[in-house]
């Protein structure tokens, strides 16, 4: 029952508001921590510093700046609760101290894009900037302004069913910790701006591609018809099934093509849950506790499966756009959330402690069974 997982942070002026860039900013600060908490630094090139905590897990920079806080495997969902907290808690002091705030939102609620530059500029970086802006707007603000909590779970002796359910929570997960309602300072109409601009990204790349007869198929096919943008001997962009066709790809180019695809889960050696906004890290224990208590507890998982089949699927459009505001998607969250947590009880105290248990239940107690999520805070 192995699980870990991946916050992102958005480090402001705490008075202005405006963005801090990663050098002359957020990596001195890292470099500081790091050295007094014995962090590992990984160089990167010419790019920023990233680094490898003792424990195993990794702190390193997203394209926009954003702080990732990934963190090792664990054995128990407590333990990886305690870990992020303890780490996001050192971080935010810290920060604190130079008066940066690190805040945990879906997207930059105050700066445009054009007030955050690249700031990775590795070829997988530069070639995404290309690639997206021959697309619209929405990638590079994906890369540079947003921010997401992602859980992964093993894939388990059932990978298939663990991967349906996985998919078929995925736009409960964006609406019950929605968190970017907000954009440059603007409303979006959005309850989370972020799966917004996941949706418009590139539909090639996106979604939830899933086939219960062949999931492998589906899958493999959806990996094919994704723009090839990490092909650089031609100019214009095309799938990479056209790659395969007309040039000669490797199997490194297939690997890397594989991390360029942002489905709402996607299939490694185990699956990563890509649907939340970033949250704070004092109610961590919600999102962790609702997959770790749906997928772990076989009683819990077919409960929601039963529940799901019978319920039409929303949307991650609506689901990102309306919320829990959307009465199907909050009557089918609040069930949701319940078999999760009788599942959470089911499984064993010292894989998630009754004190995460009863913190999740507060969380969702405040929002998900008043039909609201976090980004509601902000009106």
């Amino acid at each position: 029952m192995a699980i870990g997982a991946e916050l992102e942070l958005i480090p402001f002026d705490v008075e202005t508001h405006r963005a801090i860039l990663i050098r002359g900013g957020s990596l001195s600060v890292l470099q500081q921590i790091g050295w007094r908490a014995g962090w590992t630094e990984i160089p990167a090139g010419d790019d920023p510093l990233s680094w490898t905590l003792p424990a195993g897990g990794r702190i390193s920079f997203e394209p926009g700046g954003q702080i990732e806080v990934s963190s090792a495997r664990s054995d128990s969902a407590s333990t990886l609760i305690r870990d992020l907290q303890c780490t996001a808690q050192l971080l935010a002091g810290a920060f604190a101290s130079k008066d940066i705030s690190l805040d945990a939102v879906g997207v930059d609620p105050y700066n445009g894009i054009a007030d955050i530059p690249l700031q990775l500029h590795r070829p997988r970086y530069t070639r995404m900037t290309d690639y997206f802006n021959s697309i619209g707007p929405s990638g590079i603000r994906m890369m540079r302004q947003t921010a997401s909590l992602q859980i992964n779970v093993e894939a388990g002796a059932n990978p298939h069913e663990r991967w349906s359910l996985l998919n078929a929570i995925a736009p409960y997960v964006t609406a019950i910790f929605a968190n970017s309602p907000r954009y440059a300072g603007s409303p979006t109409g959005h309850k989370s701006y972020r799966a917004h601009l996941w949706r418009t990204l590139d539909k090639s790349r996106t979604g939830s591609p899933v086939d219960k007869a062949n999931p492998e198929g589906r899958y493999f096919d959806f990996a094919l018809g994704a723009g090839a943008m990490m092909r650089t001997d031609i100019e214009a962009y095309d799938s990479f099934d056209a790659w395969a066709r007309d040039g000669n790809p490797t199997m490194e180019d297939w690997e890397l093509h594989l991390s360029t695809l942002f489905p709402e889960v996607r299939p490694r050696r185990y699956f990563e849950l890509r649907s939340a906004d970033a949250i704070a890290p004092e109610w961590l224990a919600a999102p962790i506790a609702l997959v770790a208590g749906l997928v772990y507890d076989d009683d819990a998982a077919h409960s929601a499966n039963d529940l799901l089949a019978e319920e039409r699927a929303p949307s991650l459009d609506i689901a990102g756009k309306e919320g829990l505001a959307n009465e199907q998607i909050r009557e089918t969250a609040i069930q949701l959330v319940d078999i999760a947590l009788a599942g959470c009880e089911a499984l064993p105290s010292q894989y998630i402690a009754r004190a995460d248990i009863e913190l999740a239940d507060e969380f969702f107690e405040k929002y998900t069974r008043q039909g609201r999520s976090p980004g509601d805070d902000w009106s």
